[in-house]
């Protein structure tokens, strides 16, 4: 009997849990088709209010903090540190309304190129930053530093208007060798992106870093790739055979890689070397300097060839002009 009794309330309870799963599933196709007929009437209810709000571009918004790959392949395809520091600037605009790029010079930060601005107000010499301030100290130990409106460096590079602005340590060979300012102008106070500025900031200073080092511009990671040609193709890599020609443009590069870096910490004292015919002591050191890192990289049966130092100097330094090859009438004497 208690048997019995016992099957039928088990019976009893799973009849009810039966009927309550098939109301619940009732209850949901019910649900599903009131909605689907609601979507058929009004189908921009499948957005946001805020997704609705934004105008159409014909494509996917920008992802915030993302740098893309042709921004990462023209950095990449820079030929030298002052190319690439430019195309860096230009690539922030992307990201910002305006950049300047700071460079420690005798313990203060000093503008050393600038995007986005009206005229160039921030260009090289144009503004000294007081080196006591706090932001710009913790941003030499590597600490990005996000600047309120109204702040001090916004109004000493002539953007005291700016809504908000950030300061990211530049780093190339594991130092901090100056800083990126970037900010968003009163029209355009949503497109600053810390993150993104972030990440070009790291890039470039990769860039820089590798420029004396690599062979290959641009990295073959970031060259686009291309359809495969038919038939047999000579050997690359380390199986080509030597090619006096490649050692040549290798030596040239590098030549011009010097004369460039010698450009982008001087270029008071090149102008000044231009107007008086004959550089500074200063500069001189420089030069002599670039001459013992140029002959220790290039073979000597290369250098025999030609002075591929010499020229680009003239060109770069001298600014390409012929009344200006006297400031370099041949390689300077060996120093002790």
């Amino acid at each position: 009997m208690a048997d019995r009794e016992r099957a039928a309330s088990f019976g009893q309870r799973l009849a009810a849990i039966r009927a309550e799963l098939e109301r619940l599933r009732f209850e949901t196709d019910r649900r599903w088709d009131e909605l689907l007929s609601r979507l058929a009437e009004n189908p921009e209810e499948t957005f946001s209010a805020e997704a609705r709000s934004q105008p159409a571009t014909g494509g996917l918004a920008p992802v915030r903090g993302a740098v893309s790959a042709e921004s990462a392949r023209r950095l990449d395809a820079s030929a030298d540190q002052v190319e690439a520091l430019t195309r860096f600037l230009e690539e922030c605009l992307r990201h910002a309304s305006r950049a300047v790029l700071l460079v420690e010079r005798h313990g203060r930060a000093q503008p050393w190129k600038s995007a986005g601005f009206d005229g160039a107000p921030a260009e090289r010499g144009a503004a000294v930053l007081l080196p006591g301030s706090d932001a710009l100290e913790r941003v030499r130990e590597g600490v990005p530093q996000r600047l309120d409106a109204g702040n001090d460096i916004s109004r000493a590079l002539g953007a005291a208007d700016a809504r908000e602005a950030i300061l990211v340590p530049f780093v190339v060979g594991e130092k901090v060798s100056g800083a990126v300012y970037a900010d968003a102008a009163p029209e355009e106070r949503s497109k600053l992106d810390p993150d993104a500025i972030a990440l070009l900031t790291f890039l470039a200073g990769l860039v820089v870093d590798r420029l004396a080092k690599r062979k290959l511009i641009p990295s073959p990671a970031l060259r686009p790739a291309e359809a495969s040609a038919p038939g047999p193709r000579e050997l690359g890599g380390p199986l080509a055979p030597p090619d006096a020609r490649e050692s040549r443009d290798e030596a040239r590069r590098f030549a011009r890689l010097l004369a460039s870096e010698i450009k982008l910490y001087n270029e008071d004292a090149i102008a000044e070397g231009r107007e008086r015919g004959a550089f500074s002591a200063r500069l001189q050191d420089d030069i002599d300097r670039g001459r013992r890192l140029y002959e220790e990289r290039v073979p000597a049966e290369v250098r025999a060839g030609a002075d591929y130092y010499l020229e680009e100097l003239r060109g770069v330094l001298g600014d390409g002009r012929s009344e200006q090859a006297g400031i370099f009438a041949g390689p300077p004497p060996a120093r002790e």
